[in-house]
């Protein structure tokens, strides 16, 4: 009899217990939310919180660079499609590189180029010289020298001619400090698969095809500064309707999605990353600087002069 009653109180203490943990913890959520304002979501208008930028900068190993002589001029070779020729002002991004001062251009800049390629070259299945100047294609000839596939191009007068052969063909690598890769959105207006889940190299995938061209360059030339711009945001025309590229999707994710993606791959490959898209046009702002997917005078001087910015500092 004394067994039961002393088991009682012992459940007794254990919920008092219980009861005085749950009256602590409640005192201190709500003294904590006594401590700042309130944001009613449903009140915050759009563009009221801006995004931080994402720009990230990895050094390369200074033991590498120690058995280089420095020349005094930072050799950039400039990687992507229409977005660093695009001038509405009269002026292009690529103008405005040129414009750093020790600062030595060579552009393998091709129209309508994309990062994604239609099949995947990285394991060598029917590559097509419709491709020749998307992103790895262009990383794995000059790490290679093997520019058969570019010279087909020039032969059947398809993406690139022979001054963009020329140019591919006379860089020297080991002389370039930078490599700075930017693209538009071509890949997201395309519908262009964002990542491959079994085959993380697959080049028909965003990120694949980052992610091998990376590694490609990288293995080839361990002292090269490589630097990936993101695309921006922009609108898109649907239908008779205009919506922000950070909200639409085509089928594989809006624009938003693959810039991260883009990022998370600059982060595992341990490259330098600038952030076009987070912080500098967002959904209030897309129309004071975007022309629907095309920037206009005040965009370009917007994107162009974080990047000259960016590029002007050495690591």
């Amino acid at each position: 009899m004394k067994e039961k009653k002393f088991g009682w109180k012992l459940q007794l203490i254990g919920a008092i217990a219980i009861v005085a943990i749950i009256l602590i913890a409640v005192i201190k959520i709500v003294i904590w939310d006594k401590s700042g304002d309130k944001t009613v979501l449903e009140e915050v208008e759009e563009g009221t919180y801006d995004y931080e930028s994402l720009d990230m900068v990895f050094t390369v190993d200074p033991s590498i660079l120690a058995e280089r002589e420095d020349d005094g001029i930072n050799t950039i070779l400039c990687i992507g499609n229409e977005l660093f020729t695009e001038a509405p002002g009269g002026t292009s991004i690529l103008d405005m590189i040129s414009e750093i001062p020790n600062t030595d251009i060579i552009s393998l800049v091709c129209f309508n180029s994309r990062v994604t390629d239609v099949q995947n070259t990285y394991t060598e299945k029917n590559p097509s010289y419709w491709q020749a100047a998307n992103l790895y294609d262009v990383c794995k000839a000059l790490s290679t020298h093997d520019f058969s596939l570019q010279k087909e191009a020039v032969d059947n007068n398809a993406m690139i001619g022979q001054d963009y052969l020329d140019t591919m063909s006379s860089v020297d690598m080991e002389k370039v400090d930078t490599v700075f890769i930017l693209y538009n959105s071509v890949d997201y207006r395309n519908y262009c698969m964002l990542y491959d889940p079994i085959d993380l190299y697959n080049t028909s995938s965003y990120e694949g095809a980052l992610r091998a061209s990376i590694n490609t360059l990288k293995k080839a030339y361990p002292h090269l500064r490589i630097i990936l711009g993101s695309p921006y945001m922009h609108s898109v025309i649907i239908g008779d309707d205009v919506q922000p590229s950070s909200i639409y999707s085509y089928g594989n994710g809006n624009l938003s999605e693959y810039v991260m993606r883009q990022y998370n791959v600059a982060m595992e490959c341990c490259i330098s990353y600038e952030d076009n898209y987070f912080g500098l046009i967002n959904e209030d702002t897309v129309n004071d600087y975007c022309n629907v997917n095309i920037l206009n005078a005040d965009g370009l001087k917007l994107i162009g002069t974080h990047i000259t910015e960016y590029l002007k500092r050495r690591y």
